[in-house]
């Protein structure tokens, strides 16, 4: 990015390099009747300086474009338009700044920040790191207007010679400005007693730093950011950035790398129902649970169905309770215990159609009901098909009214989800909980009848790799692209950071634009739009020792380490006592409680 500071660099840029012009005038007998070569850069730069420079006027709509050092050539013939042909030039000095350097997006006023940055020099010449006309790396402070602050920062020098080709590492400490503000700091690199590489025509790399007490937070998007994003599927479905999308299509642009197979004879899945289960209604079930169907049920033993202890009528309550280690159950009507032993029971509709509802959840459930007790508590597990717990899944995870398409591709993306939980339940006694941790299952009782048709229409569909069902994420919210799941929850340490670890083959990172596009009844996409969130510095001292028994002391700085779908892997947080790097998600989502890692320091 090139920040617009030339009038500033008036004084470079006046040098005959920047703006030096040829004209040459071709052979008659030659279709090309005129040439014209500049320096990429200089009518804009002419214009920019008003009276100070000029260049010929070069016709360049629709062309090329090129950059600085670039030889610029515009043919203009009788038959045809003007064309631009861009042809490289290695000049004696030139550099490329690498895209990432840990400079601090926020810092406190007049802090010192150390900060590394890449550089690799692709000029002719060498980079000579000593001598009496070293080349060193400094930087410049611009404010919001793009006037300049600090013409000449401290300046640090090469490790060591530089030849061509070659990249360099190179630390320097940048004091912050000392007012609240929010700055351009440029990178230059200088050669004492000559002069600046962007008096050359050489481009400065600039990075945005805020200054002041603590930071504040920009974002987009609710969620990890991995997989199907809801408000996306609904974008696709509805064609808010293109041609509308089937549920099958929503699929593989978030799982390119997946195969939709059918499964009819998939096994039940097992639901954990009760503490710390909730079911997302805030209730759940601890040392007891009444029982009771319309059509009456039957209390057997797990291990063999054909032990029936007892058979409850039609609306007739069975209450399930932890006496020490064993389960006890009580028939209400005649408070007689028909079964107590340690051995795990089952509830069976008499009626496979019939739900079962329990007061303490106030749901009904499709399928069984599985008691015993574990961990000194009483567990209570629903033993369902795979499609019956997507008809008591899909409206606590998605909009009943939303696109059908939509509706659908969540109902295989939440369905293989469990599944997926489901092969590595190893010696659980359940597969996947009904609340937030896993997903908000409602049972019988959340049921709909469009969404109901959605899970219909995909029955028993899986998304499956390598022969297994995958680990299909979703969340509300990507903020208009997808993430890297090496990047977030398996990032790893390399080094003293974090970095990316290797992803998962069935996904990939891509840009979301229906996602930022879409809508539905009650208007646009909230969370398209940016939020911000303030922490002062004391806050953010106070949450990282509550978190990680680490006191930083007064805050001075922060710097995210960005992986290439633009969203931190790790947050490198300094004090005056402790710097510590913490892992992105779990910083930013769980210790500061923000909705999203796609987050900057200034609005975007």
């Amino acid at each position: 990015m090139r920040f617009p500071v030339w009038r500033t660099l008036v004084a470079r840029l006046a040098l005959g390099a920047l703006l030096a012009v040829t004209a040459t005038q071709a052979d008659a007998s030659s279709p090309i009747t005129k040439t014209t070569v500049a320096v990429a850069d200089a009518p804009a730069l002419a214009a920019d300086l008003g009276e100070q420079a000029a260049a010929p006027a070069v016709d360049v709509n629709q062309q090329p474009t090129s950059r600085a050092g670039d030889l610029v050539i515009a043919r203009k013939s009788a038959s045809t338009s003007a064309s631009q042909v861009v042809e490289r030039v290695i000049a004696d000095l030139d550099a490329t700044y690498d895209d990432h350097t840990t400079v601090p997006s926020a810092s406190s006023a007049g802090a010192e920040m150390p900060v590394e940055i890449r550089i690799t020099n692709t000029g002719k010449r060498t980079w000579v790191a000593g001598g009496d006309q070293p080349i060193r790396l400094g930087y410049h402070w611009y404010d919001a207007d793009g006037h300049t602050l600090l013409e000449d920062g401290a300046t640090a020098a090469l490790p060591v010679d530089v030849s061509t080709g070659q990249t360099t590492a190179v630390a320097v400490i940048v004091r912050a400005p000392q007012v609240d503000g929010t700055y351009m700091l440029a990178w230059d690199l200088v050669q004492e007693g000559v002069g600046w590489f962007s008096a050359s025509a050489v481009s400065m790399k600039s990075e945005r730093v805020v200054v002041g007490d603590g930071v504040t937070f920009y974002g987009k998007g609710w969620g990890h950011g991995i997989g199907l994003s809801q408000w996306g599927a609904q974008g696709w479905a509805q064609g808010a950035a293109g041609p509308r999308l089937s549920g099958e299509e929503i699929l593989a642009k978030y799982f390119p790398g997946a195969n939709l197979v059918s499964r009819p004879e998939a096994p039940p899945f097992r639901v954990l129902i009760s503490a710390p289960s909730n079911g997302c209604v805030g209730r759940t079930i601890f040392d007891s649970a009444r029982m009771s169907s319309e059509g009456g049920m039957r209390l057997v033993n797990d291990a063999d169905p054909a032990i029936v202890y007892a058979q409850a009528a039609p609306g007739q309550t069975l209450r399930a309770s932890r006496s020490g280690a064993a389960v006890m159950v009580t028939d209400e009507w005649s408070r007689r215990v028909v079964y107590a032993g340690r051995d795990a029971v089952r509830v069976v509709p008499v009626q496979p159609w019939d739900p079962i509802s329990i007061s303490e959840k106030g749901l009904s459930y499709r399928g069984d009901l599985w008691l015993q007790t574990a961990g000194g508590s009483l567990t209570v597990v629903n033993v369902v098909s795979p499609d019956d717990y997507m008809r008591g899944v899909l409206p606590g995870e998605m909009l009943p009214f939303w696109e059908i398409e939509a509706l659908r591709a969540q109902a295989v993306t939440a369905r293989t989800y469990a599944a997926w939980k489901q092969s590595s339940a190893s010696e659980r006694e359940w597969d996947v909980r009904d609340d937030v941790s896993d997903q908000c299952y409602g049972g019988h009782s959340a049921e709909t009848e469009r969404t109901n048709t959605a899970v219909g229409s995909t029955a028993g569909q899986f998304l499956f790799y390598d022969g297994e069902p995958i680990r299909a994420m979703f969340s509300s919210a990507n903020g208009g692209a997808t993430e890297n799941p090496g990047c977030v929850f398996n990032a790893i340490r390399v080094g003293d950071t974090w970095g990316c670890a290797e992803g998962w083959s069935y996904l990939s990172s891509v840009p979301d634009p229906a996602e930022l596009a879409a809508y539905d009844k009650r208007g646009a996409n909230p969370y398209a739009e940016l939020w911000a969130e303030h922490f002062s510095g004391g806050e953010i001292r106070a949450q990282i020792l509550v978190d990680y028994g680490v006191d930083i002391g007064q805050f001075l700085s922060m710097a995210f380490n960005e992986s290439a779908g633009g969203r931190p892997i790790s947050v490198i947080v300094r004090g005056n006592r402790r710097s510590v790097d913490l892992h992105g998600d779990q910083f930013l989502r769980r210790t500061l409680g923000l909705a999203s890692t796609m987050v900057r320091t200034a609005p975007f």
